[in-house]
Parts: structure tokens; C-alpha cells; sequence
């Protein structure tokens, strides 16, 4: 399938799922996360913070067990028009604002975190494939941002659904996930 023909079919899925078996499936993704990462290896984790409205995999729970992880940083990013994001230190103390696509963000006063910096980036998506390519919003955010990171960045996605077979219109830009972490098992390429 097409990227625009999965971010259709699976939008419409999210429609569906009922409100307990989302709870459901995000909870089962974060205790797979929670059996695979590495506290001792990583200093900063940026995370998304989903949009509960839109049924994204969810990362609350995900965010809230890394703020108790010492030594562990959180980024997270606000966006801008022209296809940018800036990453910004993620507290318990974080202001944050609703952006224009209805998704929260921290204030662009908030402290910044370098690309260089971070260790592992647990990527938003609808959907993905057997190789570990994604079909995001289709904005290409995470598309850029994945680009200016460091070779060894650990890049994680988090699905509600299992893996499609195969994207049939990824490109040059498009950039693999290394893992995807579904409510039922961790996806590694």
C-alpha cells in the first residue's frame, strides 16, 4: 500500500478502537518498553507527546517512568510552519502550549536540547512495514530531524497495530526505524 492509502485506512482504524482497548494496547506497549531499555546506556530519551484526542500510541506512561529514571534526560519537540522542530528539555515543571495541528508542546522559552545530544528518539507513526519504515502525518517532521541526528541515534516507533507487509513509496529521505514496539511484540531491523 501507499503511504496515503495507509494513513487512511489506519486513521480510520484509531476511529474505532474502542477507548478500553486503547488503554489496553498503550499499556501493553509500555511494559515491552519498559523490559527493553537500557537505563544505564542512555542519557537522553526524546519522546512525543501524543495526542490522545488523534489515538496516537500513547506516552504518558513511557514519559512518566523515565522522569523517575535518574541520570535520564526527556526532550521533546515544538514545531514551526516551515517543517522545523527545536527540542526542548521535557520536566515535571515543563510549560506547554497547544501548537495549530491540536498537539501539546513546550514553550519556545523552555531549555533546549541539542540533536547531538540525544541517545535514543521514540518516533510517532500510523504505520509501518516489515523493513521498519514508517508512514507518519505526512509533514516529513521526524523525517528531517532523524536526518540531523547522530549515526548510533537508537530510533524507536510505537504502533497500535502490527507491521503492513511492505510500503510500496518509501524514498531516498525516508529513514528505517531501528525497533517498533506494538502492544504485542518489539518489531528490531
Amino acid at each position: 500500500m501507499t503511504k496515503a492509502e495507509l494513513r487512511r485506512a489506519y486513521k480510520a482504524k484509531r476511529n474505532a478502537l474502542a477507548n478500553q482497548e486503547y488503554i489496553r494496547r498503550n499499556q501493553q506497549i509500555f511494559q515491552l518498553f519498559r523490559d527493553i531499555f537500557p537505563t544505564e546506556e542512555i542519557a537522553t530519551v526524546h519522546c512525543y507527546l501524543a495526542s490522545e484526542k488523534k489515538q496516537e500510541a500513547g506516552t504518558s506512561l513511557i514519559i512518566n517512568y523515565l522522569l523517575n529514571q535518574s541520570g535520564i534526560r526527556i526532550a521533546t519537540s515544538r514545531s514551526y510552519a516551515n517543517g522545523r522542530l527545536t527540542h526542548h528539555l521535557f520536566t515535571s515543571d515543563t510549560k506547554l502550549e497547544t501548537n495549530l495541528w491540536g498537539i501539546s508542546e513546550p514553550l519556545a522559552t523552555e531549555p533546549t536540547v541539542g540533536v547531538e545530544e540525544i541517545d535514543w528518539v521514540i518516533v510517532p507513526l500510523l504505520a509501518f512495514d516489515q523493513r521498519g519504515y514508517r508512514v507518519g502525518y505526512g509533514k516529513g517532521f521526524y523525517d528531517r530531524f532523524l536526518a540531523e541526528c547522530r549515526s548510533d541515534v537508537v530510533k524507536v516507533g510505537l504502533s497500535l497495530e502490527p507491521p503492513v507487509d511492505h510500503i510500496t513509496d518509501t524514498n531516498s529521505h525516508d529513514i528505517p526505524l531501528d525497533q517498533v514496539i506494538t502492544p504485542d511484540k518489539v518489531f528490531s531491523y
